[in-house]
């Protein structure tokens, strides 16, 4: 059981595939049910909620045959999302991204020409869970002298000049990204999703340690994050949902989050010569 948070949903896949390789069945209980749609394991099955019964026995911290992994990185906030879940479920740690599945119609969803993701609306006002710095028109007109489709994932995001905002579905978001020649965003959901689908990634990185998010051998990304005296924070305060910047306060731009727009360029073209994307 692993109920919100997307992309800490997703994580949890590899303890998925490494439970039912044990079990004769295992329940997935979680409210992104939907990432896991073409799901290939036959003795997996997937539900939004527990049964009632279920839900006394875990409230009364009777946790009989379930694997709660709601608390598991919140309890060990010092290591990857992944290991932590594998420690909880006691399973073997191994370094691995998690595996989605689309349906062949999902691929072939997707625009006529190459085309690069963009996702930088954060879900909270934490200034360091933000970026800053950076001029997102000169980077889309850049992408777009170099052939480029650009497209904007979000809510209600910031509108940048020459930029289509695409509002998805969850697998519609996913089918999106499936065929992205880039992505460049905010450490989030859909950065995770790409991160799955092998999508060459910049990612913006603030108070959080990417270490804890990324196997960076495994990955086809870049981090980019400002250098700060107290560098990983987020992990070491009693509560991150109060956690205030050491050096500007709640108002200010932290250093973490600041970047430069030749900065954010230079990363694309190391990708793209990386992965001839």
């Amino acid at each position: 059981m692993r109920k919100r948070a997307l992309g800490d949903v997703l994580w949890t896949e590899p303890v998925i595939r490494a439970l039912a390789a044990r079990h004769r069945r295992l329940t997935v209980v979680t409210k992104f049910n939907d990432l896991f749609l073409n799901y290939p394991l036959s003795n997996v099955r997937f539900r939004s909620s527990l049964p009632f019964w279920r839900k006394i026995l875990v409230r009364l911290g009777i946790r009989w045959r379930t694997v709660v992994l709601d608390d598991a990185y919140e309890q060990s906030p010092h290591r990857h999302f992944l290991e932590a879940y594998q420690a909880k479920a006691g399973l073997p740690l191994v370094r691995e991204y998690p595996r989605l599945y689309l349906s062949a119609s999902e691929k072939a969803l997707h625009p006529p020409k190459p085309y690069v993701v963009l996702h930088l609306e954060s879900f909270t006002d934490k200034n360091y869970r933000k970026v800053y710095g950076i001029d997102w028109n000169q980077v889309s007109a850049y992408l777009a002298g170099e052939g480029y489709a650009v497209y904007q994932l979000g809510k209600n995001p910031a509108p940048i000049e020459g930029v289509a905002h695409k509002e998805t579905t969850l697998r519609e978001m996913m089918a999106l990204l499936h065929n992205a020649a880039l992505f460049i965003g905010l450490d989030s959901g859909p950065s995770h999703i790409a991160a799955a689908l092998g999508v060459p990634s910049i990612v913006f990185f603030g108070a959080v340690n990417p270490l804890y998010r990324h196997f960076p051998e495994l990955w086809k990304g870049l981090i980019l994050q400002g250098a700060c005296p107290y560098a990983g924070c987020f992990h070491e305060a009693p509560d991150p949902e109060t956690m205030v910047c050491r050096l500007v306060g709640n108002e200010g731009i932290p250093v973490c989050s600041l970047h430069t727009t030749e900065g954010v360029l230079d990363a694309i073209v190391t990708l793209r010569q990386k992965y001839i994307c």
